[in-house]
């Protein structure tokens, strides 16, 4: 259900400020902020989900970079030049 709220542009500016230093955006962040003031077990619960959800991508953003720095070490280490796109595009029929 959409929910309104009037905010000065200093208050936009500061909980937008807020939600960036978290990654989160505005609208996440106020509702985190609400959320908290809840004392529900369904309130508890969402939080943790949505704090396990957030580890669980910077994890999968971890191993990524891991594997993409490994590939690039490999590249430099094997002395071969890099290729421009077009010429891996029509090697492979694309």
């Amino acid at each position: 259900m959409p929910t309104s709220i009037r905010l000065s542009p200093s208050e936009k500016r500061q909980i937008a400020a807020a939600a960036r230093k978290r990654g989160l955006t505005p609208t996440a962040f106020i509702k985190n902020a609400a959320l908290a003031q809840s004392s529900s077990p369904e309130a508890d619960f969402e939080k943790l989900r949505r704090e396990v959800d957030g580890i669980q991508q910077k994890l999968e953003n971890e191993m990524d970079y891991q594997q993409a720095a490994a590939a690039w070490e490999r590249h430099i280490n094997s002395g071969k030049p890099a290729r421009k796109p077009e010429e891996v595009w029509r090697e492979l029929g694309v």
